[in-house]
């Protein structure tokens, strides 16, 4: 999979190396299972037209450009590649978001960043906007186009009556709801850590508390409880690794401290 930077500075010469796609539009934070739906939905239709299937995702974001607000995000955008690539996507396409592209009118971010990367269906959940404060939205996005962009609207995909959004998984997390994060996402929520830098950035933990989780350092895999005190994990001493991966399965029902 090629992962392709792109910003007001370079998107013509990005142009220029384009071909047709079939883009999966949407921002894509922990790749959750509506996301997956989407990029389903995408997918399929890049098999029937005989296109690469292609993804546009944006950082930072936008919050962090218009008010500095620090954001908590579920991956960064090395591990959201990974997973992208995993299902099956050929072009991620990462747009920097900026002011000045945060002003850009729906029909200029479709000439400027659709038309231009040479897509030819655009596929996104029902409540996909884009343009200068979301004025344009993806049920509008064929006709803005004059019709040189097909388009593809996914339905809000629930679990118990809720919509799966990368907004509801945060807020699970500040309640230590790891298991129902679990069944949102599809897969453990998991985090990086590195013994001298402790969270690696763009990671958010869970509610302090304790957890069972499973400790993964390269080929290694132990299943333990640890216990998260604010932005601080406290690891069994026996874990040794500088750098693992947290995989969260269970929060524990009282807060204990690690046996040494």
């Amino acid at each position: 999979m090629q992962t392709i930077l792109v910003n007001e500075h370079n998107v013509h010469i990005v142009k220029q190396q384009n071909t047709p796609v079939v883009m999966a539009l949407g921002f894509f934070d922990g790749v959750h299972k509506g996301h997956q739906q989407v990029i389903g939905a995408a997918k399929r239709k890049a098999k029937l037209l005989g296109l690469p299937l292609a993804v546009m995702s944006f950082f930072p974001h936008p919050k962090t450009v218009f008010s500095n607000e620090a954001i908590d995000y579920l991956m960064p955008l090395e591990q959201k590649a990974k997973q992208l690539q995993a299902l099956g996507v050929d072009m991620f396409y990462v747009v920097e978001f900026t002011k000045a592209f945060a002003k850009l009118s729906p029909k200029q971010f479709i000439e400027q960043y659709l038309i231009a990367l040479g897509v030819k269906c655009a596929v996104a959940g029902f409540d996909y906007t884009f343009g200068a404060k979301g004025a344009g939205t993806i049920h509008e996005l064929q006709a803005l186009s004059d019709g040189r962009i097909a388009v593809e609207v996914v339905d809000k995909y629930s679990l118990h009556g809720e919509k799966v959004s990368s907004t509801a998984i945060q807020q699970l997390l500040k309640r230590g709801q790891v298991e129902e994060v679990t069944a949102l996402l599809g897969k453990p929520h998991t985090v990086k850590y590195a013994r001298d830098k402790g969270v690696l950035p763009y990671y958010t933990l869970p509610e302090s508390g304790a957890y069972y989780v499973t400790i993964v350092a390269g080929k290694r895999a132990i299943s333990q409880r640890i216990v998260i005190d604010g932005t601080h994990i406290q690891l069994g001493q026996d874990i040794i690794f500088e750098e693992c991966a947290i995989m969260f399965h269970q929060r524990m029902e009282q807060l204990l401290p690690i046996s040494s």
